[in-house]
Formats: C-alpha cells, sequence, structure tokens
C-alpha cells in the first residue's frame, strides 16, 4: 500500500465505519493500518472498496472528508498516552491512517481474562494518567466520544493508550441516512445524551464514559444503560446504577469512588466539567497543592480588603470636617455645676447646637450674671428637643420652679435662648413670665 511504504499482515478488528490491520512499513516496523469502511454502504472487490449504490456517492465522498480531518487532528496531538498517527494518504479508492502500534491488551480484556492483575494503587494511578490525557486532547477542543474499556490500551508497564477515536464516525452519522442507523454508542458507557441524534455533547459526555469504565473496572460489573437509568428517573424509581463506596469496595479513598460516582450523573450539568479538575480531586500531591492555592488566595483576598478599609479611613481624616459634622460622646459633655439645671433647647435658626456651654456655643450672645442672683438656670449643654416631643423628662430645680403643666409652645419660649438672653436684661418680671 501507499507506493510500498507499507504491507499488510493481518486482520485486526473492525466496526461499522473502518477496519484495521496489523502491517509493518518500509523499515519492517509494526504499525497499525486503519480503513475507512462504511460497511453499510460500502462493499470490496479484491482490494478495491466500492459502493453498493452509486447514490451513496456523495455521502461517501463526505466521509472520507471526515476522515481526513480526524486523522489530521490527532496527527497534532503529541501525548505519551494518546496514539500517534503518522500518516493519511489514499488509496483502493478509500482513505488510510497509519497508526502507532502499542504492544498490549487492552482494558475489557483484563478486566475479564486478568481480574486481579492491577491494585487499587495501580488503578488510581492509571486513572489519573488517562485524565491528563483526556485534559489535554479537551484541551484542543476535541471529544472522544467513545472511551469504552476496549479503546484503552495497556502496555507491559500498565501505561495507558487511548485509541479509536469516535469523533469521524459521530459527524459520518450526521451526514448519512443509512449510516444514521448504525449503532453509535455503547450501552454502560454511553451517556444519554449520545443517544439522542443532534444533542450537545460536551466534554463532561467523554468524563461519564470514562467514568463508566473504571466503575466496571473497580466493580467488576459494567453500570447499567444510561437509557435505562434516565427511564427510572423520568418515573420518579430508583436509579438502577448502585454508587461506589468504600464499604463496598475496599482498598480506594472517598475522593477517588466519590468523583466516579459524580461523573456518572445522569445529568451533564451534575458531573464534573473537566477532566483536570477530576484529576487534581483524586490526585493526593495535587489535591494538597490545590488547597494550599486556595488558602493563599483566601490571605490575598483579606489583605485586599484590609487595605480597602484602611484607604477609607485615612480619606475621611482628611476630609474638612466642616464638610462631615459630628456630635460629641454623650461622656464628654460636661457635668452641670450643682444647683444649676439643665434644659433641651432649639437655637435661633432652627439648627443643632454643638452641645457646647453657652459662652464657647456663642461668645456674642453670652448670658450676663443677672443682679437678682441665681434665680435664672443656666443651661450647660445645649440640645435638640423635636417640637413634638414631650419635655416630660427635663430636669429642673424643684425648689425654685413649682410644678405646673405647661404648654408646647409655654415649654419653647421658655427654654428659648434668644429669650432667655432677652430675661437677664429685663428683669425679675420676664423671670416670672418665662416660669
Amino acid at each position: 500500500m501507499c507506493g510500498g511504504q507499507y504491507t499488510i499482515e493481518s486482520y485486526l478488528n473492525s466496526g461499522g465505519f473502518g477496519i484495521t490491520y496489523l502491517a509493518r512499513d518500509s523499515l519492517g516496523r509494526k504499525i497499525v493500518i486503519k480503513e475507512c469502511f462504511p460497511g453499510a454502504i460500502c462493499c470490496r472487490t479484491r482490494s478495491t472498496v466500492r459502493l453498493r449504490s452509486k447514490g451513496s456517492a456523495p455521502e461517501f465522498s463526505k466521509i472520507l472528508d471526515l476522515f481526513e480531518k480526524e486523522a489530521r487532528a490527532l496527527s497534532e496531538l503529541q501525548h505519551p498516552y494518546i496514539v500517534g498517527v503518522h500518516q493519511i494518504f489514499k488509496d483502493n479508492d478509500t482513505a488510510y491512517m497509519a497508526l502507532d502500534f502499542v504492544d498490549g491488551r487492552d482494558l475489557l480484556h483484563v478486566i475479564e481474562a486478568e481480574p486481579g492483575r492491577l491494585t487499587p494503587k495501580e488503578i488510581k494511578e492509571l486513572l489519573i494518567k488517562v485524565l491528563d490525557a483526556v485534559a489535554y486532547m479537551h484541551d484542543r477542543d476535541i471529544l472522544h466520544r467513545d472511551i469504552s474499556p476496549d479503546n484503552i490500551l495497556l502496555e507491559p508497564d500498565n501505561s495507558p493508550v487511548l485509541i479509536d477515536f469516535g469523533a469521524a464516525r459521530e459527524s459520518a452519522t450526521r451526514v448519512s441516512r443509512v449510516l444514521s442507523k448504525v449503532l453509535t454508542v455503547k450501552d454502560g458507557y454511553s451517556p444519554q445524551e449520545l443517544y439522542l441524534a443532534g444533542s450537545e455533547q460536551a466534554f463532561s459526555s467523554d468524563l461519564y464514559a470514562l467514568a463508566a469504565t473504571f466503575y466496571h473496572l473497580v466493580s467488576g460489573q459494567a453500570p447499567p444503560s444510561s437509557q435505562v437509568r434516565l427511564a427510572a428517573v423520568a418515573k420518579n424509581l430508583k436509579d438502577p446504577l448502585e454508587p461506589l463506596t468504600p464499604v463496598k469496595i475496599r482498598g480506594y479513598d472517598s475522593f477517588f469512588l466519590d468523583a466516579i460516582n459524580r461523573c456518572l450523573s445522569i445529568f451533564p450539568n451534575e458531573r464534573l466539567q473537566n477532566a483536570a479538575e477530576w484529576r487534581d480531586l483524586i490526585d493526593t500531591q495535587r489535591r494538597q497543592l490545590r488547597l494550599l492555592e486556595e488558602a493563599r488566595n483566601d490571605r490575598e483576598m483579606e489583605k485586599r480588603i484590609a487595605q480597602l478599609v484602611q484607604d477609607s479611613q485615612r480619606q475621611l481624616q482628611l476630609e474638612s470636617p466642616a464638610e462631615h459634622f459630628a456630635l460629641p460622646p454623650e461622656t464628654s459633655a460636661p457635668k452641670p455645676a450643682p444647683g444649676m439645671t439643665s434644659r433641651r433647647v432649639f437655637s435661633a435658626a432652627g439648627h443643632l447646637s454643638a452641645g457646647a456651654p453657652l459662652d464657647e456655643a456663642a461668645p456674642d450672645l453670652a448670658e450676663p450674671e443677672p443682679e437678682t442672683g441665681a434665680d435664672i438656670p443656666v443651661s450647660s449643654m445645649w440640645n435638640v428637643v423635636p417640637l413634638d416631643e414631650p419635655a416630660d423628662d427635663i430636669e429642673t430645680d424643684e425648689a425654685e420652679i413649682p410644678e405646673r403643666q405647661e404648654t408646647v409652645l409655654g415649654r419653647f419660649f421658655a427654654g428659648s435662648y434668644i429669650f432667655r438672653v432677652f430675661g437677664a436684661t429685663l428683669g425679675p418680671k420676664l423671670k416670672e413670665v418665662s416660669r
């Protein structure tokens, strides 16, 4: 094939969309050749691929384009746990990929024939490696769409290799009416959204399939079909999937098992949303580093908030006191002198007085000492009483002022600042009126 570069040695596997062969290149190295062969619309005459019907020619042409597009996308993925693509070429009236040959068994064979091959620690390390490959793939906006135990190969040192991407197959079902009838999902591993043609697929779709694969590896049983689970939920019945717990599955921590359970959620928005988050959750060292980073970010946020508070307080101190007038605390008010009374009054202009003694609050209107003695009480504090506020709490000197009911207007005039100044000058008569 390809002008003598490759020689087919044996058949390996086949599906509804292609056939894989074991081959050797011109240097004698083992490789895998993948042939685009949608059996629903193709057949073979000797080595040549031909169509079953001439009417399928436009569909087959689009499928070849998708096959080539997938090969070019995969050839850009350079990762130790993703199969490498060496070349794409056309021959025998179809298209081919030349892939790396992986000398190992797939994970399905390990589950069925070698169940004790992997320890819990090795399974955890295996999952972390696969997640690293899936995260790398998703970062480049590529979905696998067919993760399952038979598409994860294990090398002799138990290193995984992801193979057989299903992106081209999934796209081919959209352009061919015949191929749309070919089942492109795997019961137990495919999420429910892959069963619906044209449904939205996201990174969490690959995570569901990966979680189902490792659920099978850990428990020994494949999960129920996502369609059966969805039907049960729709009928308000119990989900037939039994979650993994440390009591049932020994040797695994709760982080490992809970992550698998979460990614097996029926609805995509309830799953973990990216492979890196899953990897960091089950990797103890990464999880500790992530927690330290979150704690560091919290401390940085606290420092920023404290700095903002300090800057705000400093700005308030720099502003003019006249613009931000504040009352002094009650404890700072001087006590009235013995024999004197304290009254709450209005200022002449209707504004709040500053709470200072009379001679300090209004030195130009300071009350002179009356000739008649200390009969007229002098207020040591200027406070505010609304006009409609009852004045029952006004302190008075019972020896000097007998108890009697006063009107609101009378109390206002009696405690008025202007009236008291006039009272000091007009004499005893005005004092009686004030009382």
